[in-house]
């Protein structure tokens, strides 16, 4: 029964991912090939802007929801359950529009200190709330089982995303490439709030009314789970785009739109993780919350060893053929296949971990992403600071490599340690 559940909701998230794979590999693309290296440079480093923002409001709201949601779920908790779903849908209205409103205040200063050009203010700030909304609508439809509903407002939103881009392109209108965006991240967000409205009565209705229910409590369980993620996964997740960042601050827009296209081919790679982590989360939560912690533990090991087989192959075969790969964006933009070639051996290692990770993430280990994501992002940003100046994106690449590779190998060897203890005690 597990199994079937894991391959089905994987069918259906391996469908959605398709599309939320190749959407920024379709744009650099595009982009690339329409306007050149210097619009995707500074395109991309707006975008990572945006990015660097939404990561700590989409992992502390929606990453947080996802795993309560589904383990509350677990526990038939009614009460606990509607409370963690409404903080969900509010909480991230608050503090976005806080956030939003210092970047207007101070954009100015944070134009010029991060090389964004001043005409992006409103496409960016409708980009983060929006964005953010798309991330965390997605996390909740995992977390209530709307997997497949939840795939088709992805494609069907891509479609237009993508139509949008193409279309933009064609008219050659670069200062509309963020609206794109901002218009297919709308579409998803007004469908998610339908769909969630017309089926809120079936995910609530086989819930249980509690007994000693305290709002208090479930609220701080909830609050803290979200600082600890957030300070780990954000850093972690966000050490790509800091790394666009540091692109752009030390270097020029073109070696940023040359550095967006290895980022690109990164971001298909990553298309099984996404998968994994999408499907294993609220799978590994819903089953620590019902006790089945045998079911976690067999999911634990195929999950790993189908990334570990299929992560070899794909990974082997971008090393080889890096320069004709990146040529499609271009033929000056294959000079970029020895960046792509060191970055490679850090993705395989994200690659992989992703299991024992979410295994940690998923039960009562949180603090140990939390703490290798922070030391990816210190380990990568001391590397820039020293590297960068002088190796340019040779610095940028290997910076980020070196930090993965100590950071997520902390959270490796962690993992094999509490998974040691948790088989002893099940």
């Amino acid at each position: 029964m597990l199994n079937k559940r894991l391959f089905r909701n994987s069918l259906y998230t391996g469908a959605a991912l398709c599309f939320v794979g190749f959407v920024p590999f379709i744009f650099n693309i595009l982009v690339a090939r329409t306007f050149g290296k210097e619009t995707l440079g500074t395109v991309n480093i707006a975008i990572s802007f945006c990015l660097v923002i939404t990561i700590f409001v989409t992992n502390f709201f929606g990453t947080s929801g996802n795993k309560f949601l589904a383990e509350f779920r677990g526990r038939q908790s009614k009460e606990s359950f509607k409370l963690i779903f409404f903080t969900i849908l509010i909480g991230p209205v608050v503090v976005l529009t806080f956030l939003n409103t210092a970047i207007v205040w101070h954009w100015d200063y944070l134009a010029l200190r991060f090389s964004v050009q001043s005409n992006f203010l409103i496409p960016m700030v409708c980009y983060i709330y929006f964005r953010s909304f798309y991330i965390i609508f997605r996390r909740m439809f995992y977390g209530v089982d709307l997997v497949s509903t939840y795939a088709i407002n992805e494609i069907v939103s891509d479609i237009v995303l993508i139509v949008t881009i193409s279309t933009v392109c064609w008219l050659r209108l670069p200062h509309l490439l963020i609206q794109s965006y901002v218009l297919g991240y709308l579409i998803f967000t007004v469908i998610s709030i339908l769909v969630l409205y017309r089926h809120y009565a079936e995910i609530v209705g086989p819930l249980h009314p509690q007994e000693n229910y305290q709002t208090k409590s479930v609220l701080i369980d909830y609050f803290k789970y979200g600082f600890i993620v957030m300070a780990g996964a954000a850093s972690s997740t966000g050490t790509g785009y800091l790394s666009m960042l540091f692109t752009g601050y030390f270097l020029t827009s073109t070696d940023a739109g040359l550095y967006s296209s290895v980022l690109a081919i990164v971001s298909i790679l990553m298309f099984l993780p996404r998968l994994v982590t999408q499907v294993l989360l609220p799978e590994f939560s819903k089953l620590f919350g019902a006790g089945e912690e045998n079911s976690i533990i067999h999911a634990l090991k195929y999950s790993f060893w189908f990334l570990f087989i299929i992560s070899m192959i794909i990974n082997g075969f971008l090393f080889v053929f890096a320069e004709e790969i990146l040529s499609i964006f271009g033929n000056s933009f294959s000079s970029g296949g020895l960046i792509l070639r060191i970055i490679i051996p850090g993705v395989f290692i994200r690659m992989i971990s992703v299991p024992l990770i979410t295994f940690l993430s998923a039960t009562r280990y949180i603090i140990y992403p939390s703490i290798g994501g922070i030391i990816i992002l210190v380990v990568s940003i001391i590397a820039w600071s020293i590297l960068v100046p002088t190796y340019n994106l040779v610095g940028i690449a290997v910076g980020y490599v070196t930090g993965i590779s100590i950071g997520i190998g902390y959270q490796i060897v962690m993992a094999v340690i509490k998974l040691r203890a948790f088989s002893a005690k099940h």
